[in-house]
């Protein structure tokens, strides 16, 4: 393999400016300095036969002319908050490598730290085969953009559409949300927190505290059991599959920690606001929801119906002035309040389709459970619960749990996940309830 040259691609675009983060990039920010990581969206894609070096230049300029946060840097001084800078122009530097592992160059742009105040938030190489361009790796770091905005991007640069971006960037999105609107919604939002935060119980788990070493486990769960199971549930309540997701985590969480009502962290994508549909920026924030999971499975999904309402209403908002609540509202009860338990739905379209009991059941036997990764990461939360499409096994999901030992015991991470796949099984029917 030779080793890379590299391509200077230079760009322009409009919307240059420096201003305030607007939320979802000060949410996005957290979780960057938190994980001490640059958070990319991404990977290695082959190219169509025939692509050449310029067509894969000409894709690359596209983006970053078209989306500003592609061209965003941020301004960072001790003590102060940061400032984002859009640019009028630059160049990209694109290694072209040949003969090389595409996934072995994308794991290498994943695994080396970015700078955010001297580069520009995409890493890109093109690699060849004799010359000619089989894979295009494309890196972006989520506090460009988040899943929405990433399937954008792969639309229009397929449509190539002429006509300009026409909802909310970055800076005009904080500039509303600096605006008598903006402080509405933000007030709406945090006096529901409050009410949540005032209800909750101070503490999910009874997880004794070990001091492991790693100590932050990662869990990947397999079943194709679980997603029929939801999907005949939500057909016999007439519910949205996310309620049905939404019940089941809160009703596995309730049934393993012992304690009501329980608080979910559920992700809002945030697009159905004004001027955010389409948008190439993170926009992506974690809610409160408070789910009293005592009684019938109707009622547990009317409620969470509910909450998810609720969560989804006030979801956009200014993290820092929850956690500030968090803490005054921990102060007047005597007791740290432990709120990190998110629930990230990430799964496509679900089949609006109520399989049967044989079906479900005929699905149990190969559901799987294994630790993956056991690490140490500092600040991640007690539990995140990922929920995917199984890429491995269509049809099936693939729960990834994210689990912080020192407060959530491997253990009970498990019972969680198992519970998970029980509940909707009993639920889905009733005459088949039990939990093992």
């Amino acid at each position: 393999m030779a080793g890379p040259s590299r391509i200077t691609v230079p760009f322009e675009g409009d919307g240059a400016g420096r201003g305030p983060l607007s939320w979802g990039q000060i949410e996005s920010w957290h979780a960057v300095r938190s994980l001490g990581h640059w958070m990319p969206l991404g990977g290695a894609l082959p190219v169509p036969p025939g692509t050449t070096v310029d067509d894969l230049v000409g894709e690359l300029r596209f983006h970053l002319h078209r989306y500003v946060t592609l061209r965003t840097r941020l301004h960072l001084s001790p003590g102060a908050e940061p400032e984002q800078e859009v640019h009028a122009s630059g160049e990209l530097e694109v290694e072209l490598i040949e003969g090389a592992d595409p996934e072995a160059v994308a794991e290498r742009y994943r695994g080396r730290p970015l700078n955010f105040a001297t580069e520009w938030p995409i890493r890109a190489a093109i690699v060849t085969r004799d010359g000619v361009p089989s894979h295009l790796v494309v890196l972006v770091s989520h506090f460009a953009t988040d899943a929405a905005g990433a399937r954008t991007m792969l639309q229009e640069v397929a449509e190539r559409p002429s006509a300009p971006v026409t909802g909310l960037d970055p800076l005009a999105q904080a500039a509303w949300q600096a605006s008598a609107a903006g402080r509405r919604q933000n007030a709406g939002a945090m006096r529901h927190f409050e009410a949540v935060l005032r209800a909750m119980p101070a503490q999910r788990f009874d997880s004794p505290v070990v001091a492991r070493s790693p100590r932050y486990w990662r869990a990947r769960f397999d079943s194709a059991a679980l997603p029929l199971a939801m999907r005949a549930l939500t057909a016999r309540l007439d519910v949205d599959p996310a309620v049905t997701l939404l019940a089941v985590f809160a009703a596995a969480v309730h049934e393993t920690a012992g304690r009501n009502p329980v608080v979910v962290r559920p992700l809002v994508s945030n697009r159905f606001r004004a001027g955010l549909d389409g948008m190439v920026c993170t926009a992506v924030q974690a809610s409160l929801a408070l789910i009293d999971c005592e009684g019938g499975i109707e009622d547990v999904v009317e409620r969470s119906r509910r909450a998810a309402l609720t969560a989804f209403k006030h979801g956009y908002f200014d993290q820092r002035d929850l956690w500030a609540l968090r803490d005054r509202v921990a102060a007047e009860r005597g007791e740290p309040l432990e709120i990190g338990c998110f629930l990230n739905d990430r799964r496509g379209p679900v089949p609006m389709d109520s399989p049967g009991a044989e079906e479900i059941d005929a699905a149990l036997p190969s559901s799987r459970l294994a630790w993956i990764t056991r690490q140490d990461h500092p600040g991640l939360e007690p539990l995140i619960l990922d929920v995917e499409d199984d890429p491995d096994s269509p049809g099936a999901l693939r729960c990834t749990a994210h689990t912080d030992t020192a407060v959530l015991a491997p253990r009970d991470a498990e019972r969680i996940l198992w519970n998970m796949e029980a509940l909707a099984v009993s639920f889905a029917h009733p005459a088949r309830s039990s939990i093992g």
